[in-house]
C-alpha cells in the first residue's frame, strides 16, 4: 500500500457527528420558547434582543468548537469512531489510511515477548508490552509514531473484542494504542487462536521441537489427507472440515456416516494413535514436497490455460485449478496468491521443503519473464482486447515486474523476490544459473531498478552462499528506473 501521505488527499472526513452533537447541545441548554408577546415588554426588547445576540454568538461558538473537535474523527472499519486530535499532522495521515484503508493478514503468532503479523504486503506487525513496531519503511523511517499497519491492526483486534463500539469517540495516542480501551496484548493472552479463527486469519504455532513456526494439528492432518489428492494443496482441501481439540471427542462421536474423509479427520485431530500413524505415513518432509510441486503445477497449468485461450479462444475444463480463468486480472492475482501461499509455507513447514518451493517460485519468475509480449498478438480468433484495455495492461511482465510503480512506491511489492529472500543462500545456490539468466534478460527488458537490485544481491547470495545485506528487514532504495519500463519490441 503506498505510503499514507500520497493517500491522505483522498481521505474525507464527514461532519454530520459534528452538527448532530452541536445540535443536541443546543437542545440541552435552550429554555422553552418565550411567548409570542412582547405588548407588555416593549421596554425590554433592546436588552432581551442584545441578549439573544449574545446567546446565539455563543451557540455558534459552541457549534464552531464542537466542529472544530469533530473534524479530527474517523469512522473506522471496527465501527469505532476515534478521535485524532492530540496527534501531529504526520501521525494523523498514518492514522487515517490505516483506520479506513484494508490490509490482508498472510499469517499471525504468538512468540514469547508478544505477538506477530504477518501482512500480505510484506510488513511485519509485532505487539508487545514495551512497544509496538513494524518493518514497513513508514515505520523505520519515524519509529516513535505507528504506521497505517499499527493503526490497522489494531483497529481490527479492538472490534473483535469490542463488538459494540463505544458511543463516544475514542481518543487515539501516536503509539496507535486508543487511551480508554485496555492494552490489546493483554486482552490477546491465550486469545489468539479464537482471534484468528473469527477473522479467518492463518495462526502459526510454535512446534515442540523448537524448530520455529509450524500448523495446528488440525492443518497437518488436512495437509497429509491432502497430499494423497492428485491436484489440490491444503488450503483447497475440504473446507467444510473443520475441527479443534477444543472439543474433545470420543472415536465413536469422530464417526460422519457416509462419509469415510471426514471421519479419518476428525479421528486423527481428537486421537493420538490415529494421528501418530498418519505422520508416519506421510511426515512432514513428504508433505511439504507435495505441497510445493503442486503449487508449482497449478501455475504452470493456469498459464498454459491462459496462453491457450488467448491463442485460439478455447477454454478448458473449469473445475481443474486455474480452469476457466481467462481474465489477465484474475490470471495475476491468482499468480500473486499462489506465490503469497509459497510463501507462507515455507515459514510453516520450515526446515522441511526450502528446496520445493524455491524451484516452484524460480519457475514462476522464469514464466513472467518470459511472458514480457500482448498475450493476444497473432491469436487466431481476431480477438484484440479483453476489456479495452492496452497492451501493457495485458502484458504479464509488465503488470508484475516492469511496473514503474516500483521507482516510486517504498511499499510496492516485489514479485516473487519477497519470498525468496525467506529462503537460505544454500536453499538458492543450485538454482544460481537460473537467476542469473532470469536477471540478464530482465536488464535487457528495462526492469525497474529497485527490482534488478534487489534480484542481484538474490543472485549474489546463492553463488557465494551468504545473505543479501539488508535481507527480510530494509529494501534497496528506489532510485530512478534503468530507462523506460514499457516491453521492449
Amino acid at each position: 500500500m503506498s505510503a499514507p501521505t500520497r493517500q491522505f488527499h483522498r481521505l474525507s472526513i464527514g461532519r454530520d457527528m459534528a452538527g448532530t452533537r452541536a445540535q443536541a447541545r443546543r437542545a440541552r441548554t435552550a429554555g422553552p420558547d418565550p411567548p409570542d408577546d412582547d405588548s407588555d415588554h416593549d421596554d425590554e426588547g433592546d436588552d432581551e434582543g442584545a441578549d439573544s445576540s449574545l446567546d446565539e454568538s455563543s451557540s455558534e461558538a459552541e457549534e464552531s468548537e464542537d466542529e472544530s473537535t469533530s473534524a479530527s474523527a474517523v469512522l473506522a472499519g471496527s465501527g469505532i469512531t476515534y478521535d485524532l486530535a492530540q496527534l501531529d499532522s504526520e501521525s494523523e495521515a498514518r492514522a487515517l489510511v490505516g483506520l479506513t484503508g484494508q490490509f490482508d493478514v498472510v499469517n499471525c503468532r504468538a512468540t514469547r515477548v508478544g505477538y506477530e503479523f504477518q501482512l500480505s504486503d510484506r510488513p511485519q506487525v509485532h505487539l508487545g508490552p514495551d512497544s509496538y513496531v513494524c518493518t514497513c519503511p513508514t515505520f523505520q523511517s519515524r519509529p516513535d509514531v505507528a504506521c497505517q499497519h499499527i493503526f490497522w491492526i489494531l483497529d481490527q483486534l479492538h472490534g473483535y473484542f469490542i463488538p459494540e463500539p463505544p458511543s463516544e469517540e475514542v481518543e487515539l495516542s501516536r503509539d496507535g494504542h486508543p487511551r480508554v480501551l485496555p492494552r490489546i496484548e493483554e486482552l490477546l493472552e491465550g486469545q489468539l487462536e479464537a482471534v484468528a479463527g473469527r477473522l479467518n486469519w492463518h495462526l502459526l504455532r510454535a512446534e515442540n521441537n523448537g524448530s520455529g513456526a509450524g500448523m495446528t494439528r488440525a492443518e497437518k492432518v488436512r495437509d497429509i489427507l491432502s497430499a494423497f489428492r492428485p491436484v489440490t494443496v491444503a488450503e483447497d482441501f475440504r473446507q467444510d472440515l473443520v475441527e479443534t481439540t477444543a472439543q474433545a471427542r470420543t472415536p465413536e462421536q469422530c464417526v460422519v456416516q457416509g462419509d469415510f474423509e471426514a471421519t479419518i479427520f476428525r479421528l486423527a485431530v481428537h486421537d493420538n494413535g490415529v494421528f501418530s500413524s498418519l505422520c508416519k505415513a506421510m511426515p512432514a518432509g513428504a508433505c511439504a514436497a507435495i505441497y510445493f510441486d503442486k503449487a508449482q503445477e497449478q501455475s504452470r497449468r493456469l498459464l498454459a490455460d491462459f496462453d491457450r485461450y488467448c491463442a485460439t479462444g478455447e477454454r478448458s475444463d473449469s473445475s481443474s485449478p486455474g480452469g476457466g480463468i481467462y481474465n489477465v486480472d484474475e490470471v495475476i492475482a491468482q499468480l500473486r496468491r499462489c506465490v503469497n501461499r509459497i510463501r507462507v509455507n515455507i515459514v510453516a513447514r520450515a526446515p522441511h521443503g526450502s528446496e520445493g518451493a524455491a524451484k516452484a517460485l524460480i519457475s514462476i519468475l522464469e514464466a513472467v519473464t518470459a511472458r514480457n509480449k500482448d498475450p493476444l498478438d497473432g491469436n487466431r480468433w481476431g480477438r484484440v482486447s479483453f476489456h479495452g484495455e492496452d497492451e501493457d495492461q495485458r502484458n504479464l511482465y509488465h503488470q508484475l515486474i516492469g511496473s514503474p510503480d516500483l521507482d516510486n512506491d517504498p511499499d510496492a511489492e516485489f514479485f516473487v523476490l519477497d519470498a525468496l529472500d525467506i529462503l537460505r543462500p544454500s536453499d538458492l545456490s543450485q538454482f544460481k544459473t537460473n537467476l542469473r539468466d532470469i536477471l540478464h534478460k530482465i536488464e535487457v527488458d528495462r526492469a525497474p531498478k529497485p527490482y534488478l537490485l534487489r534480484l542481484t544481491a538474490l543472485v549474489r547470495a546463492a553463488e557465494t552462499g551468504a545473505a543479501p545485506p539488508g535481507s527480510g528487514q530494509k529494501r534497496p532504495a528506489a532510485g530512478n528506473s534503468g530507462g523506460n519500463t514499457k516491453r521492449s519490441r
